[in-house]
C-alpha cells in the first residue's frame, strides 16, 4: 500500500470546480433570485428592539433561587439580592434560564446600594468592566455598554457587586438592554432563528412588493415560511399574479416566536409566464417581515433522487446485528442492508462527534479541518455536501439531537433549514423516551417530510439513542436488561458523571468501579444490556422513518444512507464511553447504503473505507461534480461492483485534549494520536508517547486481531517502518491542504447547548 505525495498536492486538489446555482426541473428558489426581482419597499427604519429586555427584579426569594453564587455568600432580604465576601470578593453568574444571545444586547444596568468597596465589575466571556462605586449606602444604578458576539448566552454575565472582602450589597435589579433591529437596507437576505429554528429569509420593510417573472410548471406551487422581527409589530402577507384581481394567499402573523408555512396552487396558471407578486403590509411603515425560503416546485417526478442521511450517534459497528452481533439490535437495518449496500469495513476520521461529522459533511480528515476545542468550526474555505446539494437544486435541511452539528461547529453552511436540537428535545418526554431522543426527532422530521416530499430535498437527521448514560425506554429497558435494576444503574452511573475527560459520557475503568463500592463485571454488563437496548429502539425509529417516507410516495426516489458517527468502549481497552483512542471499538462505524435503483443488486462490501467518502460518494452517484477540496473518494464504483482503487490512506486522528492536565488518568489525553487501517494492518501512531508513558507504535494484524488486542509491532520493524513513512507523508501533505483551507472560526455555546453537551458527557463535570 502506497499513497504517492502527489496526490496530496495541491495541483490535484484544485480537479474540479465547484457547481454553479441550477434549477433541477422546474425547482425555483426566490431568495436566490432576489437581484433580479422588481422590489418596492419602505425606507423608513425599523425602530424596534432586537430582542426583549431581560429583567431580574423584585424577582429574589429562598424559594427560588436562580442566580448563581461563585463566591462569597448569598442572602435575600426584602426583595433584594444580599451578596457578601467571605475571604475574598463577590462574585455572582446569571441563571442558565434565559440563555442570552448577547449580539442582540447592547448594556448591563444594574441598580445597587453598596455598604462599601471601591469599584463594581463585570465580567462576560473575555470582555470585561468596571466601575467606581458610588455613595455607599444608597441606590445607585450603574450602566455598562458591552459589545459581546456570543450569542445564545453562551457567555454567563458575572458579577462583581464591590471590591470588598466585607461589605455588604443590595441588589434590587439587572437590566439586559437590548440593542435596536438591523435591518439596513430596504429589502435583503439574513439567516434568522426562532426557537432555534433556523431559515434562509428574505426581509422587507412594510409596505412591500417583490415581484418576479416566473414560468409556471404542471401542479406548479409556492411553498414558503413566514415570520415577524419582533413581538407587537404584526404583518400581512400576501402573494398575488399581477393584472390578476385578488389575492392567491393572505395572513397576518403576529407571533414573533414561529415560522408559519403556506403553500399557494399555482396550476391555474400552468405553462404560463406570469409575474408573481409578494406583497407585506403593516399598521407601522417600516415594520419588518420575513419571507422563509420561498420556492416555486411541483410533484413531477424529480429527475435526481432526494437524499437522506441518518446518524446514529455513538453506534459501534461491532454491536449492531446488521455486522453480525449476536443479539439482534438493528433487524430493520439488517433488512434494509439486505437489499442494498453494506461497507463490513468503514472507519470514523474522529472518535467524537463534533470532529468526525465535520469531517462527514467537509470530506476532509480530521486532521486537516482542525477542530479540537468545543467551540471550533469548520475552515472557511471547506465546502459542505449541504452547499453543494443546494447549489445542484435541493431544498436541504439538518434536524439534529445534538448540538455538535449544527451551528456550534459551523455546519450550518448550505441547509435552508436548520433545527437545532432544542426543537427535538422538546419533544422528548421522560416516560415516552427516558434517555433517548430517537422518537422525538422522528416528530419533528415528520412534519418537514410531510411539507417539502414534493421537492428535492437533502435531509441530514441526527439522533443520540445510543449514546451515554444508557436509559432505554419501556419495552426497550427488558430487551437485554432486567427493568427492575433500572434505577439502581441510574444512581451507580451518576456517580461517575464527573470522569469526563474528553469522551463522550463518564470514562471510568474498572479500578474506579471497584472504589466505588461496585461489582465492575456485573456493571459493565449492565451498561452493555442498556446501550443495546437504546441501538433497538433506535432501530424502531428508523423503521418508522422508512416507513413514512414510503407513505408519502418518495422512498423508492430517495437514497438513504445510514451511519454512525463513532463507536463506544465498554473497558476493550481499559475505559469507558468514546473519544479517548483510536481503537477499533470507537473508529469502526455502520455504513449502509439503500436504493434499489441506484443499486439493483445487495453487496457487502469488505474493502476499508471511511465516512469522508460519502459525501463524494453522493455526489457521484447524483451526478454532480465534486468540489475542489474533498479528500474522499467515491464509492460508487465498489457499490456498483466495479474495479475500484484508493488514492488516500483510510486515516483516523485525535489531537491531544487542549485541556488535559499532566498527571490526568487518561494518558493518550496528552498526545496527538495517528491510526492508518488498511486491509491488514492497523498502526497506531503518538506523537509525544514516551512523554506520556504510552507505546509510540502499535501494530495490529486486522485479519486474526480484529479487537486490537496484541500489538504486534516488535514482530514486524519492516512493516512499522513502512506504515509510519506512509503517516509522516500523509501528515506532511494535510499541513498543505489545511494552508490553503485557513483556520476555522469560533462559534459560542450557549448554556442550554452546554448543558446538552454535559448530559452526553462531552463536558467536565463543573456547571460553571
Amino acid at each position: 500500500m502506497r499513497y504517492p505525495l502527489a496526490f496530496f498536492t495541491l495541483f490535484t486538489l484544485f480537479a474540479s470546480g465547484l457547481p454553479g446555482r441550477s434549477q433541477t426541473g422546474n425547482f425555483f428558489r426566490f431568495d436566490d433570485q432576489l437581484q433580479s426581482a422588481s422590489i418596492k419597499a419602505s425606507k423608513a427604519a425599523f425602530a424596534t428592539a432586537a430582542a426583549e429586555p431581560i429583567t431580574w427584579k423584585d424577582f429574589f426569594s429562598q424559594s427560588d433561587i436562580t442566580w448563581q453564587l461563585a463566591r462569597g455568600r448569598i442572602g435575600y432580604r426584602n426583595g433584594d439580592l444580599m451578596v457578601k465576601g467571605d475571604g475574598s470578593t463577590p462574585v455572582i453568574l446569571s441563571p442558565k434560564q434565559p440563555a442570552i444571545d448577547w449580539h442582540l444586547y447592547s448594556a448591563v444596568e444594574i441598580r445597587m446600594s453598596a455598604q462599601g468597596g471601591k469599584e463594581i465589575k463585570i465580567k462576560i466571556g473575555d470582555f470585561e468592566a468596571k466601575q467606581k462605586l458610588g455613595p455607599p449606602g444608597q441606590y445607585n444604578v450603574y450602566h455598562f455598554d458591552v459589545n459581546v458576539d456570543a450569542p445564545k448566552g453562551s457567555r454567563l454575565l458575572g458579577i462583581m457587586p464591590t471590591d470588598s472582602l466585607s461589605a455588604l450589597v443590595a441588589i434590587h435589579s439587572i437590566k439586559l438592554i437590548p440593542k435596536p433591529a438591523s435591518f439596513p437596507q430596504s429589502a435583503g437576505r439574513e439567516s434568522l432563528g426562532k426557537r432555534d429554528e433556523y431559515r434562509n429569509v428574505v426581509y422587507v420593510h412594510s409596505p412591500s412588493t417583490i415581484t418576479f417573472p416566473v414560468s409556471v410548471p404542471a401542479k406548479g406551487h409556492v411553498h414558503f415560511g413566514m415570520g415577524i422581527a419582533a413581538k407587537g409589530s404584526p404583518v400581512t402577507f400576501r402573494v398575488s399574479v399581477e393584472s390578476s384581481s385578488g389575492d392567491l394567499y393572505s395572513k397576518t402573523i403576529s407571533d414573533a416566536d414561529s415560522w408559519e408555512d403556506a403553500d399557494v396552487d399555482l396550476s391555474r396558471y400552468a405553462g404560463r409566464n406570469v409575474k408573481l407578486v409578494f406583497r407585506t403590509d403593516a399598521q407601522r411603515e417600516g415594520t419588518v417581515g420575513l419571507w422563509a425560503n420561498p420556492l416555486l416546485t411541483n410533484p413531477v417526478p424529480k429527475r435526481r433522487p432526494n437524499v437522506l442521511i441518518y446518524t446514529i450517534d455513538t453506534l459501534r459497528a461491532d454491536h449492531a446485528s446488521v455486522y453480525g452481533y449476536g443479539r439482534d439490535t438493528t433487524p430493520f437495518l439488517k433488512r434494509l442492508g439486505a437489499s442494498g449496500i453494506v461497507f463490513n469495513d468503514c472507519q470514523a476520521q474522529a472518535t467524537w462527534t463534533k470532529a468526525s461529522i465535520a469531517s462527514l459533511m467537509t470530506s476532509l480528515y480530521s486532521f486537516t479541518h482542525g477542530i479540537v476545542n468545543d467551540v471550533d468550526t469548520i475552515p472557511n474555505s471547506a465546502t459542505t455536501i449541504a452547499e453543494q446539494l443546494r447549489a445542484s437544486g435541493y431544498v436541504t435541511a439538518s434536524i439534529v439531537s445534538n448540538p455538535f452539528v449544527g451551528r456550534a461547529t459551523g455546519l450550518q453552511r448550505g441547509f435552508d433549514y436548520m433545527l437545532e436540537y432544542p426543537v427535538v428535545l422538546r419533544e422528548r418526554t421522560e416516560a415516552a423516551d427516558r434517555g433517548t431522543d430517537s422518537a422525538a426527532l422522528n416528530k419533528v422530521v415528520f412534519p418537514w417530510l410531510e411539507r417539502h416530499h414534493d421537492e428535492p430535498f437533502f435531509l441530514y437527521a441526527h439522533a443520540t439513542d445510543p449514546h451515554a448514560p444508557y436509559r432505554p425506554p419501556p419495552p426497550f429497558d427488558a430487551k437485554f436488561a432486567n427493568p427492575a435494576e433500572n434505577a439502581a444503574f441510574d444512581r451507580s452511573y451518576s456517580g461517575f458523571e464527573n470522569s469526563r475527560q474528553y469522551g463522550g459520557g463518564a470514562v471510568f475503568n474498572r479500578e474506579s468501579c471497584i472504589k466505588a463500592g461496585l461489582n465492575p463485571d456485573k456493571f459493565i454488563h449492565e451498561a452493555i444490556d442498556r446501550y443495546d437496548g437504546e441501538i433497538l429502539h433506535n432501530d424502531q425509529s428508523l423503521e418508522l422513518l422508512v416507513n413514512k417516507l414510503k407513505e408519502l410516495g418518495v422512498l423508492q426516489n430517495t437514497l438513504i444512507i445510514v451511519i454512525s458517527d463513532h463507536g463506544e468502549e465498554f473497558w476493550d481497552h481499559g475505559w469507558t464511553a468514546h473519544g479517548q483512542s483510536l481503537y477499533q471499538e470507537l473508529a469502526h462505524c455502520v455504513f449502509v447504503m439503500w436504493n434499489p435503483g441506484l443499486f439493483p443488486t445487495p453487496r457487502r462490501i469488505e474493502n476499508p473505507v471511511q465516512l469522508i467518502d460519502v459525501m463524494p460518494t453522493v455526489l457521484d452517484l447524483l451526478g454532480l461534480r465534486i468540489p475542489q477540496i474533498v479528500e474522499g473518494r467515491s464509492l460508487a464504483p465498489l457499490a456498483r461492483g466495479q474495479a475500484f482503487q484508493r488514492r488516500s490512506p483510510v486515516m483516523t486522528s485525535r489531537f491531544a485534549h487542549p485541556g488535559a492536565q499532566p498527571d490526568g488518568p487518561i494518558r493518550e489525553n496528552r498526545t496527538d494520536s495517528f491510526a492508518l487501517i488498511d486491509a491488514k494492518w492497523k498502526l497506531i501512531y503518538r506523537d509525544k508517547a514516551a512523554k506520556v508513558g504510552l507505546n509510540r507504535v502499535e501494530l495490529y494484524n486486522r485479519i486474526t486481531d480484529r479487537a486490537e488486542r496484541r500489538n504486534i509491532a516488535e514482530q514486524h520493524p519492516r512493516e512499522v517502518e513502512h506504515l509510519m513513512t506512509e503517516i509522516g507523508n500523509w501528515i506532511n501533505a494535510q499541513n498543505k491542504v489545511r494552508v490553503v483551507l485557513g483556520h476555522g472560526g469560533k462559534s459560542t455555546l450557549d448554556r442550554q447547548t452546554i448543558e446538552q453537551l454535559r448530559s452526553l458527557g462531552y463536558l467536565g463535570g463543573s456547571s460553571q
